[in-house]
């Protein structure tokens, strides 16, 4: 049993005129999609009334970034009881079915090979790099960026089969995040968009650990400039080895969570790019986090609707232009004149 807080406590609010127009023009748009649809209650549903509100120009609220954080805050003296329907849990694993999948290196570094730098050295040297170089990446690093910021590293069995722990830490063990990668320059890859594959399938469709760690391939062809143009025209991901994605599965944690979920969406995609980025300085590597795109471009770009899985967060990673020399050594860190 989960504790949730009573979504009706926002009511208790005082209602100001403007308000309670907000309010009617969003229960008359609640009602047209309920026509519409035959239900309510639905993630899409959520979506569509909010996408209506913005093109008729109305706002629910003046500020609706302090709303959000409201609206979706724990109180003492709100909180009931939530019963958790186990028979619709969404699946936490996606797959492209009749996508080509593509294998990739083991992540583990080998007996011979150099050792990375320390935890902590990787730590210090962190910086957001905005420069990068014509050399690509390869695609053991682009594996073990993967495994560092959402890959299997080791599994469990449960009641209904195997099941695993990831690199990263999730709300709940719902994993709503999901991978996707928009490879520009990966030796032995071709350039396009790409799904990670965490895990796995048996014959009766239950994760398993042969055939995870993959790439699905959705689609080929340059996408450097279609990328960038959706990033705010931000060159670098179009210059980048490769941009990484992060996307939430609503209805995953929505499940459980309801509306206090959504802090969880920013917050799962956080911790992964973090680790990516710490993966990035330690194969010396750099990479520039970006929370500045147009949503639904990068959406129809990823072939996803925005309103069931939709955008959170993305990291262009590549070879920087020039090495970093000390740990003060910031030049190839500015925004390049474009």
């Amino acid at each position: 049993m989960h504790i949730v807080p009573n979504q009706n406590h926002s009511i208790r609010q005082r209602a100001s005129p403007s308000r309670l127009v907000s309010w009617l023009l969003m229960w008359e748009l609640c009602i047209q999609v309920y026509k519409s649809e035959g239900a309510w209650g639905t993630v899409g549903s959520g979506y569509r009334v909010a996408r209506t509100l913005r093109q008729a120009g109305g706002t629910m609220h003046e500020k609706p970034g302090r709303a959000f954080q409201e609206q979706t805050s724990y109180r003492r003296d709100t909180m009931e009881e939530h019963e958790l329907d186990w028979r619709s849990k969404p699946p936490i694993y996606k797959f492209y079915n009749h996508a080509p999948v593509i294998s990739l290196p083991i992540p583990a570094p080998a007996l011979d090979e150099y050792p990375a730098p320390d935890l902590f050295t990787c730590v210090a040297k962190r910086r957001s790099v905005r420069s990068f170089g014509a050399t690509p990446i390869s695609l053991l690093e682009l594996s073990r960026l993967l495994w560092a910021s959402a890959g299997i590293t080791t599994s469990y069995i449960t009641p209904h089969g195997q099941d695993f722990y990831r690199a990263a830490p999730t709300a709940g063990a719902l994993y709503p995040i999901e991978t996707y990668v928009v490879v520009n320059r990966v030796e032995d890859l071709e350039p396009g968009l790409y799904h990670y594959r965490v895990a796995g399938l048996d014959i009766l469709e239950r994760p398993i650990a042969e055939g995870s760690h993959a790439l699905e391939q959705i689609r080929t062809g340059d996408l450097g400039r279609e990328m960038a143009a959706a990033a705010l025209d931000q060159l670098i991901c179009a210059r980048a080895g490769a941009v990484f994605l992060w996307t939430a599965v609503f209805a995953r944690s929505v499940w459980k969570y309801k509306e206090r979920a959504y802090r969880y969406f920013y917050l799962d995609a956080g911790h992964m790019a973090a680790q990516l980025a710490l993966a990035a300085v330690a194969q010396g590597l750099g990479g520039c986090p970006i929370a500045a795109f147009y949503d639904d471009e990068v959406n129809t770009l990823l072939g996803i609707d925005g309103e069931t899985e939709g955008i959170m967060y993305m990291t262009a990673v590549g070879r920087p232009s020039r090495p970093f020399r000390s740990m003060t050594d910031e030049r190839h860190t500015a925004r390049p004149k474009e």
